[in-house]
């Protein structure tokens, strides 16, 4: 019962900050460093999360290295599109 709770709080947090990031990226203009600034954060809250977790240790270093990758990807992708829509400062 407590992973269960824990799980829907993670999620509620994950999906809050998304949808802020989202908000924010959708009315104003955004700067690289911002966008840089926000990945990181976002990586020391999932790797928090994955160190606390119950997973092995292998199972744990696959997962960040597996949403470094991603976190990359999804930032470069952002800042593309934000830069075709001279939004990216």
């Amino acid at each position: 019962m407590i992973q269960r709770d824990q799980d829907y709080i993670t999620a509620f947090i994950e999906g809050y900050i998304c949808a802020i990031i989202g908000e924010r990226m959708t009315i104003a203009k955004v700067s690289e460093a911002e966008l840089d600034n926000a990945k990181h954060s976002a990586e020391k809250y999932v790797e928090f999360q994955i160190e606390h977790s119950n997973f092995s240790d292998k199972e744990k270093n696959g997962m960040k290295n597996d949403y470094k990758l991603w976190a990359e990807s999804a930032l470069q992708g952002m800042k593309k599109r934000l830069r075709e829509s001279g939004r990216l400062l």
